[in-house]
């Protein structure tokens, strides 16, 4: 079966936190089809941006995640204990000042920072983005993100497939 890649670009402020951006949506009537993750990224499309005339540190923290989080707060973005959330991503950045304000790459490896992927989950009818920031600046300017998800079809017998609806909605299967 073919791979689906999917790429787009989504805003947040810095310090700040930003829930529920789509970015894949599936119904099936059948029930024998889910989507595995193979591989997500993210990266900053906009780098310059008036940060207050501070110099110093930045942190990002994104998830994807089978179903809407709601108003998560900045420790919920990355909640491994969540159903849900099924990709975790923690990215640093130096903020630079001084005429013209950007963020530089703190250590990362160089190009689109990848997501950790949990290996046992299926996508079964949507995939959404959060993210959140904090940054020793005061100021909050609006970012642009890139991102790209890499999905590979699954092949799913009926029953599999209301498990991991169920499980995607943030039930507890286990107990």
């Amino acid at each position: 079966m073919k791979k689906l890649s999917l790429r787009g670009v989504f805003e947040f402020a810095d310090n700040a936190v930003s829930t529920d951006n789509q970015v894949f949506i599936y119904e099936a009537n059948d029930l024998t089809r889910g989507w595995v993750v193979e591989a997500a990224y993210l990266w900053p499309k906009t780098i310059r941006v008036a940060n207050g005339n501070v110099n110093g540190q930045m942190q990002v923290s994104a998830s994807l995640a089978t179903d809407t989080v709601g108003s998560a707060g900045f420790a919920e973005i990355c909640d491994a204990g969540d159903n849900r959330q099924i990709a975790w991503i923690n990215s640093g950045y130096q903020v630079r000042s001084g005429g013209d304000d950007f963020i530089a790459n703190s250590g990362n490896p160089p190009g689109p920072v990848p997501f950790v992927v949990d290996p046992e989950h299926i996508v079964a009818n949507g995939l959404w983005i959060n993210a959140t920031s904090i940054s020793d600046s005061t100021s909050s300017p609006v970012r642009e993100w890139n991102y790209m998800v890499v999905l590979r079809p699954k092949r799913l017998d009926p029953k599999e497939t209301i498990l991991h609806l169920i499980k995607n909605v943030a039930q507890d299967v286990v107990n």
